[in-house]
């Protein structure tokens, strides 16, 4: 295994207006920068996919900006495990990360109203604003944002819901070079991934 040191800054928020909006948004604005670990478990599989503890870092970011701990347990006839939850000033929040494919962003949607009806009071979806693969790099908060939109114009979702949750995109980089994560970058990682494992 092979790690990588990024962190994640440039957030931010859709739609700018909103239920959702007005109770995490000063909560939410005051992230900046946020340090993760990006992770390569065996280079010679699957193109050497990387995995990352973002999801972990932004729960402890927010705890430390004055988000409390919350257990938010789901009914099993809900078959699906969000990635965590927080509290603020009393009403419970579900998140979920998509970090890679911008095909289940839709689902993720699908997720957040599963969550709402669970006893959420609100449910946020993090995207990142460069994920970078083999064939160029993707804006997966740009495809959300596109989607959530359409979710509106065309009543995929009731206004409540859709007023309750809140997209949360935001730019990775590559802490060695403060250089966005792009393409090039994967590559690099890539390949000293692949040396080292040669190495051992």
């Amino acid at each position: 295994m092979t790690t990588f040191l990024a962190y994640a800054g440039n957030f931010e928020l859709h739609p700018k207006a909103g239920e959702a909006f007005e109770h995490l948004s000063p909560l939410l604005d005051g992230l900046k920068r946020i340090d993760f670990v990006l992770r390569v478990d065996d280079s010679s599989v699957n193109q050497g996919q990387m995995a990352s503890d973002f999801d972990e870092q932004l729960e402890k970011a927010l705890l430390a900006r004055g988000a409390k701990p919350c257990d938010l347990r789901l009914p099993t006839e809900i078959p699906q495990e969000l990635d965590f939850a927080f509290a603020l000033s009393g009403r419970s929040v579900a998140v979920e990360i998509e970090k890679a494919n911008r095909e289940k962003i839709l689902r993720d949607i699908l997720k957040c109203h599963m969550y709402l009806h669970a006893g959420a009071d609100f449910a946020i979806v993090g995207l990142p604003k460069n994920y970078s693969h083999s064939n160029g790099v993707w804006n997966l908060f740009e495809f959300g944002v596109q989607r959530f939109n359409e979710c509106r114009a065309y009543g995929f979702g009731t206004t409540d819901k859709l007023g309750r949750i809140l997209l949360l995109g935001y730019e990775q980089y590559a802490a060695s070079t403060n250089r966005l994560l792009c393409t090039a970058t994967r590559q690099e990682m890539r390949t000293e991934a692949a040396a080292q494992l040669k190495r051992t």
